[in-house]
């Protein structure tokens, strides 16, 4: 596989030294790069010898292409080009920057390699575009697997020139994604201090994805049914021309139907121009300051002092007796939540992901039923409390977001000392970290949705919440409780994935399943109520079991 995006890479070389990289030197650290994703074979404390495949990237593309082989029949039975293909554009563009966010934003404020490079007669203008190259040959994968259903339903019903078209249009809106999301991190490097980047950075990538899915939805907005049917084309609005996926969409009209004119020539160009100028852009205006901030993120965080807020303090010390029972599961909760407050890179990892999971129901409330004014879209909501369960269950997801992450951490060699302390029961650590992540994210998550379910549906749906976040709750710990475990913060992080934004689109199918059975259940009386006191009961006998949890059950690396 690391041949093969080589040989690519040699492909591009006269682009490359267009861009004024040394391409000899950005194909050495692309290559090192990319070996060091795959070589995860270590010894762990037994001496047992440990590799990681790449079961989880290889699982991740073959499901971006189960999904665009799904979604590529609309291009055989769409009547209209332009809009098939502008919200083909759009689902390719929104995953592919919600998979850069999610999954390759650690990568991208990666300083690790900075030791090894910075020192070397290598200029900035190469190590950045390394970088960027590095994430993009996975992206390319992921695009691949999205574009090749679609290429083979093109080339039956257009020829194959559409096809080869429809490839390399998607090839520039790679391109495009990568190189703009970087601009966005750029900026924001370009005007904030190292020190004062660190604490904005999280933020800011919350706010990139509420952008990038706003654009997504928009799209969806304007390509209605009878556009893709019928063949009934929107006219077109000045604000188009700043909307990518409809550039892509009409320059494929243009390529099938031959019809050419002014506004069709502007789509064309804007395509074929606009991924080029932005990595232009990019090479000859942000690369002298990329690395110099990256390395001062890590020099402020060794200079930054952690102050001693004695109330802080007395609040997690007051909410880990509240909420534990036992000494370890008080260690464990406190030693959590302090760390997934000040690891950065924890925060890199996991807040793109909840703010995803967070953000889908709000534009799924927001765009609610019908076309009138807010007040009239609230009443047709009302009418329809099946969002509001899916609502729940999405938000619920959040707890099983985080579980997946939480063992992981740069720093996972101190691990050992789990092993050297008289711990007896590994189940109470565990336990404590579970309910650390339970109070600290999802407690202040369902207060929050109990008081919009309430404004817009009423008190009704309160017991429908919390057995929502009971369900979710005992499907965690039952598989916990089944299936092997891992400390916190004791294995290595994983890079070569691509994993965690398709993580979150399972658990949001996860959680449609589930919201469907609950919806039926409602229609029953009081058997909501009742299976509340029954997830009561469960929740705490599976926390006991779950506090037992002995060694044989936890994995070590």
């Amino acid at each position: 596989m690391i041949n093969f995006y080589l040989k690519i890479l040699i492909l591009f070389r006269p682009f490359f030294l267009r861009l004024d990289v040394n391409f000899e030197q950005l194909l050495a650290i692309v290559e090192v790069k990319l070996k060091m994703d795959n070589r995860r074979a270590r010894f762990n404390q037994w001496n047992k010898k440990q590799s990681e495949s790449n079961s989880t990237f290889f699982l991740t593309l073959g499901l971006y292409f189960l999904m665009a082989s799904a979604f590529s029949a609309f291009i055989y039975f769409s009547v209209s080009i332009i809009a098939i293909y502008s919200l083909i554009s759009a689902m390719m563009m929104f995953m592919l920057a919600m998979t850069l966010i999610t999954d390759f934003s650690a990568v991208i404020l990666d300083s690790n390699d900075n030791a090894v490079l910075l020192p070397r007669p290598i200029d900035d203008r190469t190590l950045l575009i390394a970088r960027i190259t590095h994430i993009l040959m996975y992206l390319l994968s992921m695009m691949l697997a999205l574009a090749i259903p679609f290429m083979v339903v093109t080339m039956f019903k257009y020829g194959v020139l559409a096809s080869i078209s429809f490839l390399f249009i998607s090839l520039l809106s790679l391109i495009l994604i990568v190189f703009l999301t970087n601009i966005f991190y750029l900026v924001l490097m370009q005007f904030t201090s190292e020190e004062r980047l660190r604490n904005v950075i999280n933020t800011f990538q919350i706010i990139l994805t509420f952008t990038f899915m706003g654009g997504y939805r928009l799209v969806g907005r304007l390509v209605n049914f009878d556009a893709l049917m019928n063949g009934v084309d929107t006219k077109v609005q000045w604000w188009y021309f700043f909307v990518p996926p409809i550039w892509m969409g009409n320059s494929m009209n243009v390529i099938i139907k031959h019809e050419f004119d002014a506004t069709k020539f502007l789509f064309i160009f804007l395509t074929l121009t606009v991924p080029f100028m932005v990595v232009f852009f990019v090479n000859n205006v942000f690369s002298g300051i990329f690395n110099q901030k990256i390395a001062g993120m890590d020099i402020a965080k060794r200079q930054e002092k952690i102050p001693n807020k004695v109330a802080k303090k007395g609040l997690i010390e007051t909410l880990s007796g509240i909420f534990t029972g036992t000494s370890m599961e008080r260690g464990a909760f406190e030693f959590v939540w302090k760390i997934t407050s000040r690891d950065r890179k924890f925060k890199l990892r996991i807040y793109p992901s909840l703010a995803y999971l967070l953000i889908y129901p709000i534009f799924m409330i927001g765009t609610g039923r019908g076309d009138g004014s807010f007040v009239q879209q609230i009443e047709h909501l009302r009418e329809s409390t099946g969002i509001g369960i899916v609502v729940i269950y999405l938000c619920g997801t959040v707890l099983l977001t985080i579980r997946s992450q939480i063992s992981q951490s740069e720093d996972f060699k101190a691990a050992w000392l789990y092993e050297l302390a008289p711990i007896i029961k590994p189940g109470e650590i565990l336990s404590g970290s579970m309910r650390a992540i339970m109070v600290k994210f999802l407690l202040p998550i369902t207060i929050f949705l109990s008081l919009v379910l309430s404004i817009i549906w009423g008190v009704d749906l309160l017991d429908d919440l919390l057995f929502g976040m009971l369900t979710i709750t005992n499907l965690d710990l039952l598989l916990s409780i089944g299936m092997s475990n891992e400390l916190p913060f004791s294995t290595e992080i994983k890079k070569n994935g691509g994993g965690s934004f398709i993580r979150n689109m399972a658990y949001v199918f996860i959680a449609g399943i589930i919201g469907l059975v609950h919806y039926f259940m409602m229609q029953v009386p009081y058997v909501i109520g009742v299976f509340v006191l029954i997830q009561l009961v469960l929740v705490v006998y599976l926390f006991k079991k779950y506090r037992e949890v002995a060694w044989g059950k936890v994995r070590m690396e």
